[in-house]
């Protein structure tokens, strides 16, 4: 925990001259309703995942797994992207499920999530950005094996496989369709809302169009998409802010592209550490005292 926040502090404390002068150009008010629906579109990822687990049979507690998600969602930011999932996975034996069940939960999230984004991405930027699909045709390469993924038997199959060859136990749950579709749903909400955080970034630089909207929501879904895919990169690092810079300078330019990519960049690791910080806040609590009198 100390190094996940120190790097994620750190990453935050590097880009402060950037800051300044996004808050100069973009304006206060679009950066702190930037910051605000940032923090929304990544809260409901949690509630994508936790709706994962529910129907792999896992009930975590709202508090308690609030806690789990976004303090394990800082160690994105550590070289791997492997690091939220081990610490979920040693996490979740305090509720009763095993690894092999949090490592299948987690696989399918990750999966579903980037399956709803290149789809959103493949809605919208064809009007807005044709181009960008054309530059990142391979990413939409991984679409059919991550609907393969997404079938109910897929994951636990594969998985099965291997504890088999270890001697583990296998995993017996199965997602059902409906918790899948209920899934979706707060994946397809997350976006709008992440899609919402880049246009109040987006619209004080451009020409205020209608068309602003279906244009950043296309950039961070295609963006966040490729940085997943992009697994050596902590928290796709890079990777993530070339594609928002591709996508929205055919319409602002290079210069105001750039700008917005740094600055949604650190508004979204300023809203990882705020939700992990005030789920710690709402989980912190005293032990209560010992009723029975004082041992002799």
């Amino acid at each position: 925990m100390l190094v996940v926040f120190a790097v994620a502090g750190w990453t935050l404390w590097t880009q402060r001259d950037q800051m300044v002068e996004s808050l100069a150009q973009i304006g206060p008010w679009p950066f702190l309703a930037s910051l605000a629906f940032a923090s929304l579109g990544t809260a409901l990822t949690f509630l994508e995942w936790r709706e994962v687990l529910r129907g792999f049979g896992v009930t975590m507690p709202l508090a308690a797994g609030s806690r789990v998600f976004f303090v394990s969602q800082l160690g994105k930011y550590l070289p791997g992207s492997v690091w939220p999932i081990l610490m979920q996975m040693e996490a979740g034996r305090r509720y009763g499920a095993t690894r092999a069940t949090m490592l299948t939960s987690n696989v399918f999230t990750i999966a579903l999530s980037c399956t709803v984004g290149m789809l959103l991405a493949c809605a919208v930027l064809p009007f807005s950005a044709p181009g960008a699909i054309a530059h990142y045709w391979w990413a939409l390469l991984a679409l059919p094996f991550l609907l393969v993924l997404l079938h109910p038997q897929t994951l636990p199959r594969i998985l099965n496989f291997a504890l088999a060859r270890l001697g583990r136990a296998p995993v017996t749950e199965r997602l059902s369709t409906r918790a899948s579709l209920r899934a979706a749903g707060w994946v397809v909400l997350s976006f709008v809302f992440l899609g919402a955080h880049l246009f109040f970034l987006v619209w004080p630089l451009s020409d205020q169009h209608p068309s602003t909207f279906p244009l950043a929501l296309g950039a961070i879904s295609l963006a966040v998409c490729v940085g997943v895919l992009a697994i050596p990169v902590p928290a796709g690092v890079g990777v993530r802010d070339a594609v928002i810079v591709l996508v929205l300078a055919t319409s602002i330019g290079t210069a105001p592209a750039v700008l917005v990519a740094v600055t949604s960049r650190v508004l979204v690791t300023a809203a990882d550490l705020i939700l992990a910080l005030a789920a710690i806040a709402l989980t912190h609590r005293r032990p209560p005292p010992d009723p029975r009198p004082p041992h002799p």
